[in-house]
């Protein structure tokens, strides 16, 4: 399998992607570690996977905490061995006001400490692992600029803000063999309808009025975390169905 012997943190795990991500990486041979800030979304996920017979495990971890987040990754590694890749998924998306005088502190402070911050603290305490095994992937979630816009504007410059430090952090990264990347999803639908990744055997309609399913917003992130795309650093992958570009959807055949 893709991902026989190799140990992913996936950091911020909700019921949608992050449960999509563990579970897509987990079912290709993985040793996984979901880490979110309840138990919530990770017991359904922890059950699934002894089913399947995954090596799957989970922690709880406030990820703007520095010490939650320390412990996390040290747990990880030993329990699962070092790490060989990094899937940061934390957000949290912000409506509200789009002009910035009106902008409160409290609203700015929310939307820039819960979209940066936990990027922040998951990748300073794993990249030194990374570093020092001259290899690894690291993958982060920004948004499409569709759904960026449409926004709170401190929502936007915090996922603008982080799609732009990728290529930063690919260009420092790369003298220690160490790939960073982004995706970028359009709208998503919450609903994985099962923990058992889908067949990808069909295509889907490109129309404006289809959210985009986390399940294809996984495969983008696994392709990033594989030795598939071991050549890739420094990209932002948009995954939204043409949402961005526009345009008349494709008439139906």
């Amino acid at each position: 399998m893709a991902f026989a012997r190799k140990v992913v943190l996936v950091a911020g795990v909700g019921p949608g992607l992050g449960t999509a991500v563990s579970c897509l990486l987990a079912s290709e041979g993985a040793s996984v570690m979901a880490v979110a800030r309840s138990v919530r979304a990770l017991d359904p996920l922890a059950a699934h996977a002894r089913a399947r017979g995954w090596t799957l495990r989970t922690r709880t971890a406030d990820l703007q905490v520095a010490e939650d987040v320390d412990r996390a990754v040290r747990e990880t590694i030993a329990e699962l061995g070092p790490l060989d890749a990094v899937a940061i998924l934390a957000g949290h998306w912000h409506g509200g006001e789009t002009l910035l005088h009106r902008m409160s502190d409290e609203e700015w402070t929310a939307a820039i400490q819960r979209n940066l911050d936990p990027v922040y603290r998951v990748a300073r305490a794993t990249l030194p692992h990374l570093v020092e095994r001259r290899a690894g992937s690291v993958v982060l979630v920004s948004a499409g600029r569709v759904v960026r816009w449409a926004g709170s504007v401190a929502y936007t410059i915090a996922k603008g803000g982080l799609a732009d430090v990728v290529p930063r952090l690919a260009h420092d990264y790369r003298p220690f063999g160490v790939r960073v990347n982004a995706v970028l999803p359009g709208n998503m639908s919450p609903d994985l309808g099962s923990l058992d990744p889908p067949s990808a055997d069909r295509p889907i309609p490109l129309t404006d009025t289809t959210a985009t399913a986390a399940w294809e917003v996984a495969r983008a992130i696994r392709y990033l975390l594989s030795d598939e795309s071991r050549w890739v650093t420094g990209t932002l992958l948009t995954v939204d169905g043409g949402q961005d570009v526009g345009g008349a959807a494709p008439t139906p055949r």
